[in-house]
């Protein structure tokens, strides 16, 4: 995790509360994205969207919040299921290299959090 912008320490305290929040909310989201990436493997497109949107919050949020690796793998995975949904490119093997790559950098998040 980055350092919290240079701000008072009352700013400073609630930036890092926000990130913990944010951090500890990665088993419930990493939960969602695995069953919508399911769902959508068997043909339910509102759920490849689902997944899609929740990549596509990770990579914003995750970016915003210093967590730079988790942001990129994020993108990434966002990229790949957005060419999905729209039938321009994307496969299920690119889509699962990148979701274990959006697991593994917020499972690293969650086990060094304070």
């Amino acid at each position: 995790m980055s350092s919290p912008p240079s701000y008072s320490p009352h700013h400073q305290a609630r930036y890092l509360e926000l990130v913990s929040q944010y951090v500890d909310s990665f088993p419930e989201k990493l939960a969602v994205l695995e069953r919508a990436m399911a769902a959508g493997r068997e043909g339910n497109v509102a759920a490849l969207g689902e997944a899609r949107e929740v990549a596509h919050r990770m990579h914003g949020t995750a970016g915003c919040y210093g967590l730079r690796e988790l942001s990129n793998a994020a993108a990434v995975l966002d990229d790949v299921l957005t060419q999905m949904k729209r039938g321009i490119g994307g496969t299920w093997t690119e889509a699962d290299a990148a979701a274990s790559l959006v697991r593994a950098m917020a499972e690293a998040a969650f086990r060094s959090r304070t």
